[in-house]
């Protein structure tokens, strides 16, 4: 079939199935329809907004409401020296891309226009990810 004869063949279904008569009866629903809403006009309360706002940047962070957490309390030392030694590597292997990203985009505004924090971020991210 051709693709002549498949818009006409979907053509003469739509017609057969009433789609074109309802396509019409919609159109003039929407016609009936007033032309402008009314704004509603509600006062909302900027403490009330800021409030949310606030809840929700913390929803789901761990707040430790200023206690200090002892992870000796939950870990062995050997535990704690195998996260220690791995945040160590981690650290390291971040510098050293953030060194070579340094190296390799210097010039570029883009890149130097970003703070230490955005860069070290983009580091971190790379070592992640591999």
């Amino acid at each position: 079939m051709d693709n002549i004869s498949k818009i006409a063949a979907n053509a003469n279904f739509y017609v057969q199935n009433g789609a074109v008569k309802k396509g019409n009866d919609e159109k003039k629903a929407e016609e009936k329809q007033p032309d402008t809403l009314q704004p509603q006009t509600e006062a909302k309360d900027p403490d009330a907004i800021f409030d949310a706002m606030q809840m929700s940047a913390i929803q789901n962070k761990a707040i430790a409401f200023g206690k200090f957490i002892n992870p000796r309390e939950y870990l062995s030392e050997d535990r704690i020296k195998d996260i220690e030694a791995s945040m160590g590597t981690f650290a390291g292997a971040t510098e050293s891309a953030k060194a070579a990203m340094d190296t390799e985009f210097k010039g570029i505004s883009a890149y130097e226009n970003l703070s230490e924090a955005q860069k070290l971020a983009m580091a971190a991210k790379m070592q992640v990810a591999e």
